[in-house]
């Protein structure tokens, strides 16, 4: 194949170059050239390289003494962080504060000596040996520090020792005196209980008292007799004054008072003197009086005592209390470093001391209140002391550290500045270094590049030449020494084989096409034949059926002339009867009726018959009917199963209407139906053919074409519809049927088909096609296409 490519006009290239200042580099070759190029500015790189290495180390020296001290600065910094975690840590956590204290000062120390020998700087000197000996008063003040911190800890544990013991006291003093204040209320009870008791017993005897004088009047009133039954009122009233006195004794538990009573009330009643009884009762008021006022008296000092009781308690809770707040201000004050709080702290002790002395409790506990107390406030005087030195130490290491930063700072600046200066001087011969080397470079890349590249455009100017006129001969290049020689002479080779090969292509693509042609003729005149036998088997089927009828009607025709002929005869000879005339009409009606209905039949099965085969035969896309369809076209397939006693069975839902190719749809039908029988029942009689034609959603139709024959064998199935595939092809098979209608369905009546059998069970086609299809290309093209 050859392409149509145009190539600008151009002058023409000399074959060599000429003299000059390139003659000497024209006589190497290109990789020596090459290596020029590169060569010579790799020697300029080497020497830039090693004044840049010079220079380099100075600024990497000045740049790793920066980061020495910036090292320095941050270990110092991180000393003054663990310092101040120190002091602010739980004793338990102190230890690791102090060895990261110690490893940050460590770390610093020999940073501070690294550039101490690395610095010539008489006065960089002088800085770095007074920062190690600030290093170094900061790290003896932590030690200090450290130990004042722990004794400090000491006496502060002393002194919540000794506050723990003042809340001890404290909670044993309101507890002692919650006891005694529990006994007196159950004392007060009590005594109220008798109190109430005595006042019961005074208010029955008075009652009783007033029950006896009323019923002595009522006596004198009456003549002095006894109480009669006309005095019942006096007399309840008496009895029960009685009976309420005899209770209260009871409730007393004065059982022996209770007999007296009641024969002192039975003598009232008789009509005795009431003296006895008065005597009796005035006996038991005095009594019971006087106990109900010692009782009240007793009562009301108890009562006052109770109050006295609750408000020592109160207090010593208050007292609990205070104490608590004193210890809650004590941390606050200690873990703020605040002397004035604790100060403070220790005069509201003093007020809290006074407040425990003049509390009304065991003289054995406030005496180790106080004591506790003053212990407490004397440690925590000396925790104060303690605090004062610790905030002196923190003050000095303070201004230590300061002083460290400080000189860190400066010598950080200082070789940071020195860095830069060196460093910017190093830029500045690079800079100078490689823009010379590049300006060499570029020349001499130049007058090798010019050497290199017009050989190279020339002989890609020929290639592309040769690409357009292969006959051009070739390349003119190749007798040059170099690699473009080299090239030259390959690409002729090249060519060379290309035009052998390019003649032996063009020779098989003409072989092929001829092939080709041949193949597509023979498919088409195999679908053709397989048409015309599609079409042969129905011809023979409706000739048989129609063969049955006709014969038939050409018996009874026959039987009819020779009637008619004997009839005529007897006619002539007027021999014919009543009876024989009659007989006559009745057997010639019947043979008409029987000529007309196989007749009938007989023009049924060619109107069905042409209009199956007009469909095949035009291909033409119409509407009609699917049930009568149907009905027509398996009524013409029907003899060719009945040798076998094969049976076919159609169901289709009516009324079906379609806008489709019936034509395509019988070619289909009828192949599947002639593959059950040569295929699916090969050696089978009594074979059973079911198709099943519904609506299939809103759109489609679904045709379910089943046998009950052999079926198809796992490894054949995905294969039968491909072309040519057959496994009677021994027999005379084409292989062709079943892919015609895999492609009927799917591109001249745009639809899916699908398969599904095993070996013994049958086999099941699946058909979806649209009820309305457009326009589609013909059958045959259809299965030419593919």
């Amino acid at each position: 194949m050859r392409h149509d490519l145009t190539l600008p006009r151009r002058a023409s290239l000399p074959a060599t170059g000429t003299g000059g200042s390139d003659a000497s580099i024209l006589r190497l070759s290109i990789a020596h050239r090459v290596f020029l190029v590169g060569a010579v500015p790799i020697a300029l790189a080497v020497v830039i390289g090693i004044a840049s290495i010079i220079l380099l180390d100075r600024a990497d020296e000045a740049r790793r003494g920066a980061l020495t001290v910036a090292t320095v600065f941050r270990h110092v910094v991180a000393a003054m962080a663990e310092r101040d975690a120190f002091i602010a840590a739980d004793p338990s956590e102190r230890d690791r504060h102090q060895s990261a204290f110690a490893a940050s000062t460590a770390g610093a120390n020999a940073g501070l000596k690294e550039i101490a020998d690395g610095i010539e700087d008489p006065m960089y000197a002088e800085a770095v040996s007074a920062t190690i000996t600030a290093l170094d008063r900061f790290r003896l003040a932590m030690d200090e520090l450290k130990s004042a911190i722990g004794r400090n800890d000491e006496r502060l544990a002393a002194t919540e020792a000794q506050l723990a013991s003042l809340i001890a006291l404290t909670d044993e003093a309101r507890i002692r005196q919650h006891a005694a204040n529990v006994d007196v209320v159950d004392t007060l009870r009590a005594r109220d209980a008798k109190l109430r008791e005595a006042q019961n017993l005074t208010a029955a005897a008075q009652r009783m008292r007033t029950a006896v004088v009323d019923a002595w009047t009522k006596r004198l009133q009456s003549g002095g007799r006894s109480l009669g039954e006309e005095d019942a009122t006096e007399r309840a009233r008496l009895a029960n004054a009685a009976a309420a006195l005899s209770d209260t004794l009871d409730a007393a538990r004065l059982f022996d008072e209770t007999t007296p009573l009641r024969a002192l009330v039975d003598g009232v009643v008789a009509g005795g003197s009431p003296d006895a009884a008065l005597a009796w009762i005035d006996r038991r008021l005095k009594i019971d009086g006087t106990a109900a006022r010692s009782l009240q008296e007793e009562v009301a000092e108890l009562l006052t005592y109770t109050v006295e009781a609750h408000e020592t308690e109160q207090a010593t809770q208050n007292i609990a209390v205070e104490t608590l707040k004193l210890s809650q201000r004590t941390s606050d004050a200690m873990r703020r470093r605040n002397i004035d709080a604790i100060s403070a702290v220790l005069e509201e002790s003093r007020q809290l001391a006074d407040k425990i002395a003049s509390l009304p409790i065991s003289p054995l506990i406030q005496t180790e209140m106080l004591d506790a107390l003053d212990l407490w406030r004397g440690d925590l005087t000396d925790v104060r002391g303690g605090l004062a030195t610790q905030n002196d130490l923190l003050q000095r290491m303070s201004q230590t550290s300061g002083e460290m930063v400080f000189e860190v700072s400066n010598l950080n600046t200082a070789l940071s500045a020195n860095a830069d200066v060196t460093g910017t001087a190093a830029r500045r011969i690079l800079m100078l270094s490689a823009g010379f080397g590049l300006v060499a470079a570029a020349f001499f890349g130049f007058v090798v590049a010019h050497s290199i590249t017009r050989p190279l455009k020339r002989l890609e100017h020929d290639m592309l030449e040769r690409a357009i006129n292969p006959a051009a001969g070739p390349l003119p290049d190749r007798g040059r020494r170099d690699e473009v020689g080299q090239m030259a002479r390959a690409t002729n080779h090249f060519l060379d084989e290309l035009g052998k090969r390019e003649s032996a292509l063009m020779a098989a693509k003409e072989d092929t096409d001829r092939a080709l042609a041949q193949l597509k003729r023979a498919q088409r005149e195999l679908i053709q034949s397989e048409k015309l036998a599609s079409l042969g088997q129905l011809v023979a089927g409706v000739a048989h059926e129609i063969n049955t009828p006709l014969g038939v009607a050409l018996t009874t025709a026959t039987v009819l002339r020779e009637e008619t002929a004997a009839f005529q005869s007897a006619a002539g000879a007027g021999k014919v009867t009543r009876q024989a005339f009659d007989d006559f009409i009745a057997r010639t009606g019947e043979g008409a009726r029987l000529i007309a209905a196989n007749l009938d039949r007989a023009a049924h099965l060619v109107v069905s018959f042409k209009q199956v085969a007009a469909d095949q035969a035009s291909g033409e896309r119409r509407a009609f009917l699917m049930d009568a369809f149907a009905d027509e076209l398996f009524t013409s397939l029907g003899p060719m199963g009945r040798r076998a006693g094969h049976k076919v069975t159609v169901v289709c839902e009516p009324g079906i209407e379609m806008q489709s190719y019936p034509g395509a749809l019988s070619q289909v039908l009828t192949n599947l139906l002639t593959n059950a029988y040569v295929h699916g029942f090969d050696g089978i009689e009594g074979g059973k053919v079911r198709i099943e034609i519904a609506r299939h959603g809103e759109d489609l139709v679904r045709i379910v074409f089943s046998d009950d024959g052999r079926g198809i064998l796992s490894r054949n199935r995905e294969r039968i519809f491909d072309p040519f595939f057959t496994t009677r092809r021994a027999s005379g098979s084409t292989g062709l049927g079943l892919h015609i209608v895999y492609n009927l369905v799917t591109a001249t009546l745009g639809g899916t088909i699908g398969c599904a059998s095993e070996p013994g069970e049958g086999t099941r086609f699946t058909i979806d096609i649209p009820r309305q299809r457009s326009q589609a290309p013909a059958a045959g093209e259809a299965i030419a296409q593919s």
